[in-house]
């Protein structure tokens, strides 16, 4: 994987959730910056380069997603970045691109990112032939 593979946010606080979805995302060429909660997120933007998708759970610890998104709104940040929503919640806030139920297939899950986010093609056996 290279730097210029696309980057994704991944902000989830269930730790076997968080790396199986990295793992994932990993594997289909994509870099992915981990975080535990909606501060933990915030802090990370920034001092990191614009990620190019992030992928948030809703119910979270310290700052929970919808708190996150509010925070990203009013302080205008990642603007045109989709932001899915991965939840247990029946809830589909306002400023995400879709909303995703838990628990989430591996397929839904890889069509909205792929849709959201084109890879860069280079997995972990080379590029991509279909």
């Amino acid at each position: 994987m290279t730097d210029s593979a696309p980057l994704i946010l991944l902000i989830e606080d269930e730790e076997d959730i968080r790396d199986a979805v990295a793992t994932l995302l990993e594997m289909e060429g994509y870099r992915v910056a981990q975080c535990i909660h909606g501060q933990d997120a915030w802090n990370w933007l920034e001092s990191h380069p614009r990620p190019g998708l992030v992928l948030l759970d809703l119910m979270m610890p310290v700052m929970d997603g919808q708190a996150f998104l509010k925070r990203l709104s009013e302080a205008r940040m990642l603007e045109g970045v989709p932001i899915i929503v991965m939840s247990g919640s029946p809830f589909h806030p306002p400023g995400a691109v879709t909303y995703l139920r838990k628990p989430v297939s591996v397929a839904s899950l890889m069509d909205m990112v792929r849709h959201f986010l084109p890879s860069s093609g280079e997995g972990p056996e080379g590029p991509r032939t279909s």
